[in-house]
């Protein structure tokens, strides 16, 4: 039971003079460092400004329809983690706005393709085409690679916990998933059926 961290949800939802400003300074650089490391991952050339407007979104969403968010705080669990969630959630919904070249790790996480944002048939299809070629061409690679590249992306492990859960060095983590990205993209990239598609890893 996180009392402190129920204390101050409920301080916010009182709106109590202070709560939020106390919350902002407590979670801001935690948000920030959530939504850099997603945008590094996913191979995207986002600045600080992007960086900053998803962060800023994220307290957005805590606040949205009386706090909603907020009132689902679970206390058994420690509000950064639950904050940390949102962010990843926040981040991941920002990416799909682009109109940008797909990416692979957009597709690991499940998403559909980024397309023109009107949500036509025909790129909806493309989506679920590519995901599937995803699974497909993952299902190819060596149970090491898999689990590497489903711990990191879907799964959003961190370094130290996919060393532990494959036995690795920590150090040794970062040139394992590059090689198994590597791999995947390169079988992406031989495959007939979507030689058009502009796989970036």
């Amino acid at each position: 039971m996180h009392a402190v961290d129920q204390a101050l949800v409920e301080s916010l939802l009182a709106e109590e003079a202070g709560a939020w400003d106390l919350f902002v300074e407590r979670y801001a650089g935690l948000v920030a460092s959530v939504v850099r490391r997603i945008f590094r991952t996913r191979g995207r050339g986002l600045g600080q400004a992007d960086v900053d407007d998803v962060t800023e979104n994220v307290f957005v969403m805590l606040l949205e329809q009386d706090g909603r968010l907020l009132r689902r705080y679970d206390p058994a669990h420690k509000l950064s983690a639950y904050v940390a969630v949102i962010a990843r959630t926040a981040t991941h919904r920002f990416l799909r706005t682009q109109k940008v070249k797909v990416d692979l790790p957009d597709e690991m996480w499940g998403d559909s393709i980024a397309d023109s944002g009107q949500g036509t048939a025909s790129a909806e299809t493309a989506g679920l085409e590519m995901r599937s070629a995803l699974h497909e061409t993952m299902a190819e690679l060596s149970e090491r690679d898999q689990r590497v590249l489903r711990l990191f992306y879907f799964d959003g492990r961190d370094y130290q916990s996919i060393a532990k859960t494959l036995g690795l060095s920590v150090n040794s983590v970062g040139a394992a998933l590059s090689r198994a990205r590597g791999k995947l993209g390169d079988a992406l990239r031989s495959r007939s059926d979507l030689s058009d598609v502009d796989w970036r890893v």
